[in-house]
C-alpha cells in the first residue's frame, strides 16, 4: 500500500489493476517428471502388425528342403552338370558341391539329427559321382532315367549295381564263352574272320557253337562267316556264267 503523503488527511487511491503478462512472457511450464523407472519404459514404439520380418529358416529346415529337392533330381541335376559332361567336369562339380557338406567338417557338431542330414546330403552327392564317373554305370543310368520308370530309377541302389554286374558278366560270357573249348574255337574263328578266311572261320565257329549252342555271340559270328561264303560263291558263279 502507498504511504500517504505527509500533511494530507485523505486516504490514498487504490492502485490501478496490474497489467497481465502475455502468453509469450509467461514463465515456462516445468514438466512433471514420469515416476516410471527408465528400465520399465519401452525404448521405442512397437512395430505395426505385419511389419515384423519373418525369422530366417534354421539350418535344419534348410537341409530338409535341400533333401526333398534332391529326392526328385537325377544325378546330373544333383551335381549340376550336363549329360554330356566330361569326367573332369563331373569331378570338379562333385568337389565344388560336396565341399560344404563333408562329414569331417561337422564331427564335433553336438546336434546328431543335424549331422545325419548333412551326411545324407554328402552321400547323395558321392553316390552321383560314383555312378557318373563310371562309363558303364553312367550309360545304363542314362538309359534308365530316360525311360518310363524314371522316378523309380533315380537312385543307383545296391540291387541295381548287382544287376549291372550280372549283365556285364553275361555280356563277357557271350563275348568269350563259358567253356574252355568254346572259347578256344571262338577265338580261332574270330582270327579267321579278321584274315577273311571265311571257310576256316565257319569250321571253327561251328565247333564253338557245338560246345555252347545257346551262346548268341557264337551264332552271330557263324552266320556272318556263312554269309561271306555265300557272297563269294555267288560272285564266282556270276564270273563263270556264259554271256
Amino acid at each position: 500500500m502507498a504511504t500517504p503523503p505527509k500533511g494530507s488527511g485523505k486516504p490514498p487511491k487504490p492502485a490501478a489493476n496490474p497489467p497481465t503478462l502475455s502468453p509469450a512472457a509467461a514463465p515456462p511450464r516445468i514438466p512433471t517428471p514420469d515416476p516410471t523407472p527408465p528400465a520399465a519404459r519401452p525404448a521405442t514404439r512397437p512395430p505395426a502388425i505385419g511389419a515384423v520380418r519373418p525369422a530366417a529358416p534354421t539350418e535344419g529346415a534348410r537341409l530338409d528342403a535341400l533333401l526333398v529337392e534332391m529326392e526328385a533330381q537325377d544325378y546330373f541335376q544333383i551335381l549340376k552338370v550336363q549329360k554330356g559332361a566330361s569326367p573332369a567336369e563331373i569331378k570338379r562339380a562333385f568337389y565344388k558341391g560336396s565341399r560344404a557338406y563333408h562329414p569331417d567338417r561337422y564331427y564335433q557338431l553336438p546336434d546328431q539329427a543335424l549331422k545325419d542330414k548333412i551326411n545324407l546330403v554328402y552321400k547323395r552327392m558321392t553316390e552321383a559321382y560314383f555312378v557318373l564317373r563310371d562309363d558303364a554305370k553312367r550309360t545304363r543310368y542314362v538309359a534308365e532315367i530316360e525311360g518310363p520308370d524314371r522316378a523309380q530309377k533315380l537312385r543307383f541302389t545296391e540291387a541295381s549295381e548287382t544287376e549291372t554286374k550280372i549283365a556285364a558278366k553275361k555280356q563277357a560270357e557271350e563275348e568269350i564263352g563259358t567253356t574252355p573249348k568254346g572259347r578256344q574255337f571262338y577265338a580261332a574263328g574270330i582270327a579267321e574272320i579278321e584274315a577273311q578266311r571265311w571257310s576256316a572261320a565257319e569250321r571253327s565257329l561251328k565247333m564253338a557253337v557245338t560246345y555252347e549252342p545257346s551262346n548268341p555271340r557264337y551264332k552271330e559270328k557263324l552266320a556272318e562267316a556263312q554269309q561271306k561264303i555265300y557272297e563269294e560263291m555267288k560272285q564266282k558263279g556270276e564270273a563263270f556264267k556264259i554271256k
